[in-house]
């Protein structure tokens, strides 16, 4: 009978163990579904975002060589119009969880001396906007502190000359 009751008095409580540890694990799979989540729809935004660049600068065309030639051409001037999409206020408020939208300026030729400025113009009046995304996790960073994640996603837009 006292081997008995020694045995339940080492048991006791061993169930709230398991259960911490579960609510544990539980809460450690919840995290990382949001914050992969998050990371998917920020890829997803940086996509739409590059997208929307890309035809604001195929909408920005060479008047001289469109007068001259009948044919429409995209203007060399740095990538202007891409540049004022992503600045404009009511773009950077749609951002999600803190992020920051900016040109991928490690891309493109468009710049100065054929440089690297977020744009590339390409052959049949093709222009490709490189974009990234800098943002916060929400739940690792909330726990970890600190860290950044960039998503970078490139679009492309075709300029084509019509009749009016």
């Amino acid at each position: 009978m006292r081997s008995r009751c020694a045995r339940e008095d080492r048991e006791q409580g061993s169930a709230t163990f398991i259960m911490i540890g579960w609510a544990l694990v539980v809460w450690v799979l919840l995290s990382v579904v949001v914050d992969v989540g998050l990371a998917i729809s920020q890829r997803e935004r940086a996509a739409d975002f590059a997208d929307q660049a890309a035809r604001a600068e195929a909408q920005n065309l060479d008047l001289g060589t469109l007068q001259q030639s009948g044919t429409a051409a995209i203007a060399n001037d740095g990538c202007a119009r891409a540049k004022a999409y992503l600045l404009d206020p009511r773009v950077r408020k749609t951002v999600d969880a803190g992020g920051v939208v900016a040109l991928d300026t490690s891309f493109g030729n468009e710049g100065a001396n054929k440089s690297a400025d977020g744009c590339q113009l390409g052959p049949g009046n093709t222009v490709t906007v490189s974009v990234h995304i800098t943002y916060k996790p929400l739940v690792f960073d909330a726990i970890f502190g600190g860290g950044s994640i960039t998503v970078t996603e490139t679009g492309t837009a075709t300029v084509q000359a019509g009749i009016r």
